[in-house]
């Protein structure tokens, strides 16, 4: 029963999930291209990827900025409708209070159920790119694309546990490439074995085997779990208190904020421990990126800088909505 589990496991990952194969392939071309301008140097290759998606979430982190400045402008506002019902506990005061609210957000053009989702969504998007390149490299980077339709009988043949299919065979490859070759030849021809023995070779990063998931007992590799966790937290860091400067009134919710400043490197740091060692490497370079990114934005398009921005934005569209308003009367 456990082989028959472990087999189907094994076909069910052995390529990937299928709606992110299209993300998988991309992300494996672009992979693919920096390992050939780098000689092969994977994690080189991956600290350079990982600038460059953060490059490419930098427009997304500046429009959630400007969203941020104007709740930070609208806060006042808030607090004086919040205040005014402030004690009373009648339904109908926290209705009124509500319809104030919706009014306020719709004269102001301001949707808040819209702050924070993009940024994050498309950072997890990213992620499962990253995570496919990592664990299906055999048939993304390598490019053997028909592994999955062979990955029962391969899984037979060589009698393979673990839920990650083609990570299980580049730990292995050395005492799996004769089997591979004689068995499934058509898959891996002379010229594909070397190229996994080459990129198995790049997996070691200072004596690290990046393959393997950490764990307590493996030693030194514990190491990428609790800098996932540091740099998370760094990161949760110095974002808070980016945001305080720019919403004051959060300062008020302190509890709260040190909880959600916990809550994802925690959720890092436990996750690394069920992941291999490289997608933990790349939440480091990635924590580290985003640091350098918040001081850097934070520094040329302050706080201050929105809100100001922000009240003229939002001078100008009003003062144009009640022209047209006018001629429209008119």
């Amino acid at each position: 029963m456990f082989a028959t589990d472990l087999i189907t496991l094994a076909t069910r990952v052995s390529n990937g999930w299928a709606l992110f194969k299209p993300l998988y392939w991309v992300f494996g071309q672009c992979m693919k291209g920096l390992l050939f301008v780098l000689n092969d140097q994977y994690f080189l290759a991956l600290v350079i990827f990982t600038i460059l998606t953060r490059l490419v979430l930098f427009p997304l982190n500046i429009s959630q900025q400007k969203k941020t400045a104007k709740t930070s402008r609208l806060q006042p506002k808030i607090q004086k409708i919040q205040k005014k019902y402030a004690g009373s506990k009648d339904p109908r005061d926290r209705q009124k209070m509500n319809d104030e609210m919706q009014a306020l957000y719709q004269r102001e053009g301001h949707n808040p159920m819209q702050m924070g989702c993009g940024p994050m969504a498309f950072q997890m998007v990213f992620l499962m790119g990253v995570i496919g390149i990592i664990y299906y490299p055999i048939q993304y980077i390598i490019g053997i694309t028909n592994l999955d339709q062979s990955a029962t009988a391969i899984a037979e043949a060589l009698n393979l546990d673990g839920a990650y299919f083609q990570i299980g065979l580049l730990q292995g490859f050395d005492g799996y490439k004769e089997t591979l070759a004689t068995q499934f030849g058509d898959l891996f021809t002379a010229d594909k074995i070397e190229a996994i023995e080459n990129y198995r070779r790049h997996m070691y990063l200072f004596g690290l085997d990046m393959t393997q998931i950490p764990h307590w007992k493996d030693g030194v590799i514990v190491i990428i779990p609790i800098l996932a966790f540091l740099t998370s937290l760094l990161s949760s860091v110095v974002s808070t208190l980016i945001q305080r400067k720019t919403n004051p009134a959060m300062a008020q919710q302190s509890q709260q904020m040190m909880i959600m400043m916990l809550m994802m490197p925690l959720f890092s740091f436990y996750i690394a421990f069920k992941v291999s060692a490289a997608v933990g490497f790349y939440w480091i370079i990635s924590n580290l990126v985003a640091v350098i990114q918040q001081v850097v934005t934070a520094k040329f398009f302050p706080p201050k800088y929105n809100i100001a921005r922000e009240m003229i934005e939002n001078t100008i569209e009003r003062r144009s909505r009640e022209e047209s308003i006018k001629k429209i009367k008119d």
